[in-house]
């Protein structure tokens, strides 16, 4: 599926926005004259003038392709394929799979079943995806818990 740039470009600027007010609402500090909020206001109004010119580029190309059909949304070949929608809808269920588990199941083994699940199904043997799924738990779980020190669930097995 692809957007137009104007599309983005719309959706960038209602973020930025957003980032704006938010930032603003951040505490003054004593005695200064810039505050924690400036530099995310400095980013939000960059964000802001990337998403114009993202909306300027989007129509102007809109327009100069309106005899082919320059639609604002299409759509690729992949929507013909009930495998590449399988796909897609597996991707999207393990996601979800994983929010919903994880603090009962624990970070290693709802990720651990989840790509050793992809890796079969897109098309690796039992023992490449077994491998490979374990690899990559392990790689996660020492990049985030240890190296990062973020807090990964352990769920009711300890794991």
């Amino acid at each position: 599926m692809k957007f137009n740039d104007a599309i983005i470009g719309v959706f960038l600027i209602i973020f930025a926005i957003i980032e704006i007010l938010y930032a603003r609402t951040f505490p003054k500090l004593f005695g200064q004259q810039f505050g924690p909020s400036e530099f995310p206001i400095l980013i939000g109004i960059g964000l802001a003038f990337c998403g114009a010119v993202l909306i300027m580029r989007g129509l102007r190309l809109r327009y100069k392709n309106a005899i082919v059909g320059g639609a604002l949304v299409s759509v690729g070949e992949w929507i013909e394929s009930n495998a590449a929608i399988t796909n897609f809808a597996l991707v999207l269920l393990s996601i979800l799979f994983f929010i919903l588990a994880v603090d009962d199941v624990g970070f290693v083994i709802t990720s651990f079943l989840i790509l050793a699940l992809l890796f079969k199904r897109f098309g690796n043997s039992f023992a490449t995806s077994m491998i490979g799924a374990a690899i990559m738990t392990g790689a996660a779980k020492y990049l985030f818990g240890f190296w990062l020190l973020v807090p990964l669930p352990v769920g009711q097995f300890g794991l």
